[in-house]
């Protein structure tokens, strides 16, 4: 691999890029991004209407936000992680 990825898809690409020296730092920027984001609940559209297009929405629970995308079990998972590479 030259260089830093632009696209970190797992949680094993973030363990494997701890693991480098040189992208330790880099890693763990990205990871505090994930733990901080906040990214709990999501506005969903219910309807709009044609002749004003007056927008009616909701907040809901994100079915998943980025930690889990990225294959954590949870944004505390994410934070262990960071905490134990920092030492």
């Amino acid at each position: 691999m030259k260089g830093y990825p632009k696209y970190i898809a797992t949680k094993q690409d973030f363990l494997n890029l701890l693991a480098m020296p040189e992208f330790k730092a880099q890693a763990l920027e990205n990871l505090k991004v994930i733990r901080d984001l906040a990214d709990d609940t999501a506005v969903r559209t219910i309807s709009i209407n044609e002749e004003t297009g007056e927008v009616t929405t909701e907040e809901i629970d994100n079915p998943m936000p980025l930690w889990q995308i990225r294959g954590f079990s949870s944004r505390q998972e994410v934070a262990a992680l960071i905490t134990a590479e920092e030492v």
